[in-house]
């Protein structure tokens, strides 16, 4: 079988690069482990393009956030599945906070994704009063699980993956391509997540990941129709059901749930609600994250028949799109621009 592209790993990375190469008319197989842990598995598909702690914009966020939701929409087209709901975040404030809101949303220039003025009377019963709220207007979340789901059924029946765990040694890379069991490629593109760090071909990389955890939960009386964020955020999913997040640590990576997680994270969802809410699931998952925290896409110098995409961490859901299609592009001879940040040149300056 020849193709133009071998994908390894369909999580979010490897689902949106895929997605680009249908469209533009590239071929392309897929090989993706079932048996192996994603951090898309876990989730919450977030999107905010507000950075709280500083009040400035998400990075990238002017070029990332159209090309977003053009990709979203696209994918709903062609999976007819709802995936991408735009829903308003509502920030906690307090007396001080409003202030430092105000001032920082002229200083950032951030009144294309935020109301100016906080809201004063946004009201629920049963989140617990403060000050004032901050309105981002345009937030919401993905549903990333539907979507890699939805996507691996779309490449099965386009006879496109294999669901099989990769062997680096069965791999030949030749001047001018790549062949793997049946398998003739161009390139083989790898997007395997946290597992990229295990990868032989990338020991030149900085990965740092970071495990997260989050609740599932429901609570029938809250009604809550917006994402309500202070130390964790609340995030609607229908059903009564809320996804409450999430944690941040950098030892001990692994995909086990713990006690001092779900507390934490009790304690914090018990200063913004009055309701006990019931605990649907707890699930934990590593970030694919690299030590600057910017993604990580390109070829690798001396083998340029090789190459990753990964590092997409906490902002992938908005900022995936567009290094997927920026990616793509590069590789289909369409441009010749990486983002330098992002580029894997930085990792071999001295190449």
């Amino acid at each position: 079988m020849k193709v133009d592209y071998l994908i390894v790993g369909q999580g979010l990375a490897g689902t949106l690069l895929a997605n680009e190469f249908y469209r533009q008319n590239k071929s392309f197989m897929v090989i993706d482990n079932p048996d192996q842990s994603k951090s898309s598995a876990v989730a919450a598909g977030l999107i905010n393009p507000i950075i709280f702690r500083r009040m400035t914009k998400s990075w990238l966020v002017d070029e990332a956030f159209p090309q977003m939701e053009s990709a979203y929409l696209q994918l709903e087209n062609l999976l007819q599945e709802q995936l991408y709901y735009p829903v308003k975040i509502m920030k906690s404030l307090s007396e001080d906070d409003l202030n430092f809101w105000k001032e920082k949303t002229f200083a950032n220039k951030l009144e294309s994704y935020i109301e100016v003025e906080p809201d004063l009377f946004f009201e629920n019963a049963n989140i617990k009063s403060a000050f004032s709220f901050a309105c981002i207007n345009t937030a919401g979340r993905l549903d990333i699980q539907k979507l890699i789901s939805a996507f691996k059924k779309f490449l099965s029946q386009q006879n496109s993956i294999r669901n099989e765990r990769i062997d680096y040694e069965k791999l030949i890379i030749q001047p001018d391509s790549v062949i793997y069991d049946n398998i003739f490629a161009r390139k083989i593109i790898f997007c395997e997540g946290p597992s990229a760090s295990e990868n032989p071909f990338f020991k030149n990389l900085k990965f740092k990941h970071s495990k997260g955890e989050l609740l599932e939960v429901k609570i029938p009386e809250l009604k809550l129709n917006r994402i309500v964020s202070d130390e964790v955020f609340v995030l609607p999913v229908g059903d009564d059901q809320y996804k409450v997040g999430a944690t941040y640590s950098w030892d001990k990576l692994n995909h086990e749930t713990t006690d001092s997680a779900r507390e934490e994270l009790l304690s914090k969802l018990g200063k913004i609600i009055s309701l006990k809410p019931e605990i649907v699931n707890q699930k934990a998952g590593i970030r694919p994250t690299m030590h600057d925290r910017k993604p990580v896409i390109g070829l690798l110098p001396d083998n340029p028949q090789i190459g990753i995409f990964n590092g997409l961490g906490s902002k992938g859901v908005l900022l995936g799109p567009y290094f997927a299609h920026q990616f793509a592009d590069y590789l289909n001879g369409n441009s010749d621009y990486i983002h330098p940040e992002a580029d894997i040149k930085r990792y071999f300056k001295h190449k």
